[in-house]
């Protein structure tokens, strides 16, 4: 029985059909250390007596070298981008794109004769990055201008967004419905002044699934644990707070819950 991918101890075989490929291909066997010579010695008398020819990578059909591939990167902006990237900061400009733009990096010692990248690394053309970020975190920095350069970027507002609530079932209509009516109240007050960005978005209400009993005590819940808090940190310090708050919970209850409005603090 032969073995391929990691190396088993007592198991795998020096001289199967992978690692000699390996050896082939001008990358080192597992485990290599002394064995590596045996096996190039193999492959070195299949080419003197059987006319085995250099390995050599076939070229790419255009069909092939122009798929793209994506790269996300969720939560972009949560991370110190300048340590994330290091070096492939330069890469990912579309100006340094491909092998023209190819660099050395700190680990350029690590890369193994022969691998595609031996001689420097660079980010195909056909290789698109795209990150997702939340802009109003606040336990986040910003992204600086010469990142924001390397970038194109389209803002997706909660209401562009909403077809994810069509996993809530029954319920999908009504939610999607509080959320319209929560937003708008939202850009009502104008002591906040908030962007669109500072909506709430469908994910909070995808919390619903998340909550047993009926419809309207679902939606409480939602409210209570996830929706409340959140609003009141949007409202801390600004004039006619409790105010405000009141027309938020009426918005997002429809009008319907008439009862008191808690204590803000």
């Amino acid at each position: 029985m032969e073995y391929s991918g990691e190396w088993i101890q007592g198991k795998s075989k020096f001289y199967n059909k992978e690692q000699l490929y390996n050896i082939y291909k001008g990358l080192p066997g597992i485990p290599s250390r002394g064995h590596d010579n045996y096996r190039k010695a193999v492959i070195e008398y299949w080419k003197k007596n059987f006319g085995l020819v250099d390995y050599s990578v076939k070229e790419k059909s255009e069909s092939e070298s122009v798929k793209p591939f994506l790269f996300i990167i969720d939560e972009i902006n949560r991370g110190e981008l300048s340590k994330i990237f290091g070096e492939l900061f330069f890469c990912i400009d579309p100006g340094y794109r491909g092998k023209n733009g190819m660099i050395k990096t700190q680990y350029q010692n690590l890369i193994e004769k022969g691998d595609e990248f031996y001689d420097g690394f660079f980010v195909p053309e056909n290789v698109y990055i795209i990150g997702t970020m939340n802009d109003i975190d606040r336990s986040v920095d910003t992204m600086d201008f010469a990142f924001r350069r390397r970038f194109a970027f389209r803002e997706i507002k909660a209401s562009e967004n909403l077809e994810m609530l069509s996993t809530l079932g029954e319920i999908t209509e009504e939610a999607e419905t509080r959320l319209k009516k929560l937003n708008d109240e939202i850009s009502k007050i104008t002591e906040l002044s908030l962007p669109s960005s500072y909506h709430i978005g469908g994910a909070y209400f995808l919390k619903l699934k998340d909550f047993e009993g009926a419809d309207n005590e679902r939606f409480q819940k939602l409210w209570d644990y996830h929706l409340e808090g959140l609003l009141k940190e949007y409202l801390r310090g600004t004039e006619n707070a409790e105010e405000n708050f009141e027309k938020l919970e009426k918005a997002y209850f429809l009008n319907k819950n008439e009862e008191e409005s808690k204590d803000f603090s």
